[in-house]
């Protein structure tokens, strides 16, 4: 708390003030990066090119994938903080970006004269799926991040087909 008060300008007591503890500072940085988050999902799910789902897949993974690049230190204090202390925090970002995915792959779905149902479970499982793969990156690097991007989207649209032999 006094790192982040001089690095602020402030003093410590106007962080607690503000905060209230470290697990309100916690929750403020949460939910900024929630919304954040959210915000870059759901502008790039608005301007995928030409409707084409796999496209607008593309582009979300890779908004957040870019958002977490982007700025590696917060997103690992949230994370690494909020897992140590307060799980919700973490549960709450990928839930709330989960819901906007929802919304978007229900008018897909009904669009398409499919069952909506599916849009919600879908939903949490890519979301999960991708901030998991996305934390695994962004602390070992491994890979250039377009390249995690493709293997998401490959494996989120053609599932495990690639694994099947040839003939099948």
């Amino acid at each position: 708390m006094e790192a982040i008060a001089r690095e602020g300008g402030v003093t410590k007591p106007i962080v607690y003030r503000l905060f209230g503890d470290r697990d309100g500072l916690l929750r403020a940085l949460g939910e900024r990066m929630a919304g954040e988050v959210t915000a870059k999902v759901t502008e790039a799910l608005e301007r995928a090119p030409g409707d084409d789902p796999k496209e607008m897949l593309r582009t979300a993974i890779a908004a957040y994938v870019a958002l977490i690049d982007d700025d590696p230190e917060v997103y690992r204090f949230v994370t690494d903080q909020a897992g140590a202390t307060q799980g919700p925090v973490q549960t709450g970002l990928a839930a709330e970006v989960a819901r906007s995915v929802a919304l978007v792959l229900g008018e897909q779905l009904r669009d398409n004269g499919a069952d909506s149902g599916a849009a919600e479970p879908w939903a949490f499982g890519i979301v999960g799926m991708v901030h998991l793969a996305g934390d695994w990156w962004v602390r070992t690097r491994t890979l250039p991040r377009d390249r995690l991007v493709t293997y998401l989207v490959d494996l989120l649209w053609d599932g495990f087909a690639g694994l099947a032999p040839p003939d099948h």
